[in-house]
């Protein structure tokens, strides 16, 4: 005890602890802290659990300056570790980097991970500025991703949802660059070996990550920032040239080679073997890996297509609706003209019946290829299910359709455009009147879910969403005869319509999902146990609304 107290004492003196820090240190031994388990190479945990990192590395600096013990605390995932730090259920985070946002509850020591920004390519590019309108991929949510989204609209962003999806799309050419950090690009080559990919140039953007505190403990982050600066060089570029340099190792300092030289015949035939079970198991990978890069690649030629599409369907809107204005106008002169001829009156009923249809048609295809920014404000998703119930009350109740609703309560506000998706639940009521005919049952219902097997995320083709996660969940089912299990694949392409010809445009549900994707949610369709179709909606939840 007395040799511990020393050690502490002569660790604090190197640091100019005042007595106040010294005594703050010593109510406080044991410092809890929790991590982002996959966020390599600044920290992760690996299989067997083990604390990595540069910011591992800078933990344990730490912890030897000032004598104490840092207590990791398990969470379960990247959200539940923010909400612990807010209730005070951990002290720190060990990397995380400073905005407006996260400072109105947490404290930022300087930070002590400075990563420059670099350009990715596996082409010859010389600078950024040759990018302009390349698709260039960032992760989602990342610092790059606001850079680049915010601030260059003369590139084609394309956003995946972790490093190694980004750079296999870079390597494989599905790309023309990436945007990432030093730190990031250095250990997924390490890792992963992408002979094609080089570095293009380095960003005058850096990303700079701290320790992160809890609001109420400004005495640890002033104790924290007087260790930081009191580490010496040598012990920074350690850490930095630990986690910065690309090393390759030669076969002939590995233990396995010399190992195989001097052993016989039997263990030769034993590593023959283990070589072989390896080849199968690459072999596994390498079609696990394809199958990845054929989804990326089809999600970006969906993408393409439906741009496609939408800018046909704008073209043929525009080019068809002076034609129907004139039939229209010559349609209400005939209608003065034989207003005393009853066949000719029928006529021209039927050439304005046939206008409004073109029309709704033109208005449908104009709203699929419509890119308009949302009016997105804080609402609460129950009251526009309830005011679309409402617009819909007078066709639900000509078809005697039971309507049965169950939302949850106290469900958190969230950022929507209410007439967008007020259209979308319209259009999606008015679909199973239809489906139903007469006398059914139409059930709606909303509440929390967490995301707990794939099937919820068939349709998430731009991978917003994680296994786990807690999110809004909407569902709108009907006792309608359900949809063949061929259509619901193509549901919602633009023009596809299950009903019979005269009765549906194919428009109203391509349009829905696109409302859907615009909130970053999805939109998608399965058949229920008891008959019928159910339609369900996956929304994010923002805590800090």
């Amino acid at each position: 005890m007395l040799l511990a107290c020393l050690f502490s004492h002569f660790a604090h003196a190197d640091l100019l602890l005042n007595e106040q820090e010294q005594a703050w240190l010593k109510a406080h031994p044991v410092i809890r802290f929790a991590i982002d388990p996959d966020f390599a190479p600044f920290e992760w945990l690996t299989e067997d659990g083990e604390y990595r990192g540069m910011a591992a590395d800078y933990m344990a600096l730490v912890e030897k300056k000032l004598g104490i013990r840092f207590q990791r605390v398990p969470a379960d995932s990247w959200l539940d570790v923010m909400a612990m730090i807010r209730r005070h259920e951990i002290d720190m985070l060990p990397a995380l980097a400073r905005s407006p946002q996260r400072e109105k509850y947490l404290l930022f020591t300087p930070p002590h991970i400075i990563v420059p920004g670099v350009l990715i390519s596996a082409k010859d590019y010389d600078s950024i500025e040759q990018l302009q309108g390349k698709k260039v991929v960032v992760v989602a949510g990342y610092v790059w991703d606001d850079l680049i989204g915010h601030h260059r609209t003369d590139v084609r962003l394309i956003r995946v949802e972790n490093m190694r999806d980004g750079m296999e799309l870079t390597a494989l050419g599905a790309v023309d660059a990436m945007v990432s950090d030093m730190a990031s690009v250095t250990y997924a080559l390490r890792e992963n070996a992408y002979s094609n990919l080089r570095i293009v140039s380095y960003l005058p953007q850096r990303l700079e990550l701290g320790f992160a505190l809890r609001g109420d403990w400004g005495m640890l982050r002033n104790i924290l920032a007087k260790t930081l600066a009191s580490l010496t060089v040598k012990e920074k570029e350690t850490i930095t040239g630990k986690w910065l340099t690309l090393e390759e190792t030669g076969f002939w300092h590995r233990p396995t080679f010399w190992y195989g030289i001097l052993s016989g015949m039997a263990v030769l035939l034993l590593i023959l073997s283990v070589m072989l079970i390896w080849n199968r198991v690459l072999k596994h990978q390498v079609v696990l890996r394809t199958r990845a890069l054929e989804n990326a690649q089809l999600q970006l030629i969906h993408a393409e297509k439906m741009e496609s599409i939408g800018r046909l369907a704008a073209g043929v809107a525009h080019e068809v609706k002076n034609p129907l204005a004139i039939i229209q106008m010559a349609s209400d002169f005939l209608a003065k003209e034989v207003a005393d001829n009853r066949q000719a009156h029928e006529v021209v009923r039927d050439i304005d019946n046939a206008v409004e249809r073109a029309n709704t048609v033109i208005r449908g295809l104009l709203d699929f290829s419509r890119d308009e920014k949302l009016d997105m404000r804080s609402a609460d998703i129950n009251e526009v299910i309830e005011r679309a119930l409402q617009l819909v009350a007078y066709e639900l109740r000509q078809h005697h359709i039971e309507v049965v609703t169950t939302l949850g309560t106290a469900l958190p506000p969230m950022q929507i455009d209410s007439g967008k998706l007020q259209q979308v639940f319209v259009n999606l009521f008015m679909n199973a009147a239809q489906a139903i005919k007469a006398h059914g049952r139409l059930q709606i219902s909303s509440g929390l879910h967490r995301i707990a097997g794939v099937h919820d995320l068939r349709r998430d083709r731009d991978r917003r969403f994680r296994l786990g996660e807690e999110v809004i969940l909407v569902e709108v089912a009907d006792t309608g005869p359900g949809i063949p299990e061929a259509s619901q694949e193509k549901i919602f392409d633009p023009f596809f319509t299950s009903k019979p010809v005269g009765e549906g445009t194919g428009i109203g549900l391509s349009v829905s999902q696109n409302i859907v994707n615009l909130h970053h949610g999805i939109l998608d369709v399965h058949n229920g146990t008891d008959g019928g179709a159910v339609f369900t909606m996956l929304f994010k939840i923002n805590r800090e609304l």
